[in-house]
């Protein structure tokens, strides 16, 4: 049986049982076998655009015995796909800019569910699937590794996120907690440095740059004792 890390442990509880499911720059492809191996999906489909990474997925595969369940793919995102072939699409471990660029090219015809697991850049995900018809049903913050990740859940819809929202993540903001606190932390120290970067300037848009910054240290701030407050 496949062990999961954390971070994809928590991706793979955002793909819903009993349907197709494609794994997208699936290295290993420990995610789809173990959902496969787990009985919680019927089959799956392990892409990358890497050969070498694909044959790791291959030896999973193999060594699980899943060869009849799990297809494996060479080529580029969700272009290895025929629309409404799967009803659910993971991708992990990427930047959450080329995350979004994966799905811009599609395509996602069928797809009802996305789990998605950014390296960072969470808020252009957060945006562009605002702007592109999906919404966030759910996202969760795991320690992996002594890193915090992001882990969420999309379904086709519509949303309105504010700055805050997109910021930080609407479910993750109304969730707080101690993982929160430390997360915001993170961004704290690095809107602190930026806003003193900036302050070595008098360049109107330097100007400008410390009024964005201080208005995203105050909401950092805000966001860390609530979430202090709620552990308490």
């Amino acid at each position: 049986m496949i062990i999961l890390p954390p971070r994809l442990a928590a991706a793979a509880a955002f793909v819903p049982p009993g349907q197709p499911m494609a794994d997208i720059g699936t290295d290993h492809a420990y995610l789809p076998a173990h959902l496969v191996d787990a009985g919680i999906v019927p089959r799956a489909i392990a892409a990358d655009v890497l050969p070498g990474p694909l044959e790791a997925a291959r030896t999973t595969v193999r060594e699980t015995g899943l060869t009849e369940k799990i297809e494996l793919r060479l080529g580029n995102g969700l272009k290895v796909l025929t629309p409404g072939e799967v009803a659910a699409v993971t991708i992990c471990g990427m930047g959450g800019p080329l995350i979004a660029e994966i799905l811009e090219a599609g395509p996602l015809a069928g797809v009802q569910r996305l789990a998605l697991q950014p390296m960072g850049g969470e808020e252009t995900l957060r945006r562009w699937l605002m702007e592109h018809g999906w919404y966030i049903t759910d996202e969760t913050l795991v320690e992996d590794a002594g890193r915090i990740y992001v882990v969420m859940a999309a379904e086709p819809g519509h949303m309105d996120l504010t700055w805050a929202d997109a910021f930080l993540g609407p479910h993750l903001l109304r969730k707080g907690g101690p993982l929160l606190a430390r997360y915001a932390a993170i961004f704290l120290e690095q809107a602190r440095r930026a806003y003193t970067g900036a302050s070595r300037s008098d360049r109107p848009e330097a100007q400008v740059r410390r009024q964005e910054l201080q208005i995203r240290i105050n909401l950092l701030e805000e966001v860390i004792r609530d979430a202090e407050r709620h552990d308490r």
